[in-house]
């Protein structure tokens, strides 16, 4: 929105002693100049008025679009001990694929007899509920580029799973991801791009993924499988 800043240069004496007055009526001389710029607005020709007025409605409108569009949300369904919790990043704490599977193997290879659970690992994540959890999770297979990504990693069970926009829901052992983890990052100065590639080449061959993921009656249908167990050193 384009906007001009317009100084009135005025003696400080005369400042002060407006200001003295207009502290009693509860306003200031910046509020009565700007009253006084809205009386000379209401004189212009109403088309006048509308018109300007929608141009600005309609710039305010794209720019909180774009400011929407340009989000990123990372959002997590983490089971462990028999507890679920939802998930969800911002921003630079937005966190992909890779950088989980490092945050989690990392994690797995200090936790030892710690209390301390995988969600404490996630950075500046907010509690959602589970509903908005599968918001987030439909907006990413719609690919409206907010999204990083979608995962449901439950340690109880011992999987690791990715929501894909064309693929939907990808899973995989945590000792299987968390090795891929570590073949994508022991190259020195390696790039993002050749460290993703290296984590999937990894895995590949080795989804054990499911239809409908995240439907409670595939989940209810899983309960009673064997955990195998977990891996945490190579």
């Amino acid at each position: 929105m384009n906007s001009r800043d317009i100084t009135v240069w005025l003696d400080e004496r005369w400042y002060d002693a407006l200001s003295s007055q207009l502290k009693k009526k509860g306003t200031t001389v910046e509020d009565e100049l700007n009253s006084f710029l809205d009386a000379m607005i209401d004189q212009l020709p109403e088309r006048v008025r509308e018109r300007i007025s929608r141009e600005i409605w309609e710039e305010d409108q794209r720019q909180r679009q774009a400011a929407e569009a340009a989000r990123r949300f990372s959002v997590f369904r983490v089971t462990q001990d028999g507890r679920t919790d939802h998930l969800l990043t911002e921003g630079d704490a937005s966190m992909d694929v890779l950088h989980t599977a490092m945050r989690l193997r990392t994690y797995l290879l200090r936790k030892g007899n710690s209390s301390e659970r995988f969600i404490q690992a996630i950075p500046a994540a907010d509690y959602i509920a589970p509903e908005v959890f599968q918001e987030y999770a439909d907006e990413l297979r719609q690919d409206s580029g907010r999204m990083v990504s979608a995962l449901d990693i439950d340690l109880d069970r011992g999987e690791f799973s990715t929501l894909d926009a064309l693929n939907g829901w990808e899973t995989y052992m945590i000792r299987d991801v968390s090795v891929a983890a570590w073949h994508a990052n022991h190259r020195d100065r390696a790039t993002w791009e050749w460290r993703l590639n290296r984590f999937a080449e990894q895995l590949e061959g080795k989804e054990i993924a499911t239809p409908d993921h995240l439907m409670e009656q595939e989940i209810s249908a899983r309960e009673g499988t064997e955990i195998a167990p977990i891996r945490q050193t190579m």
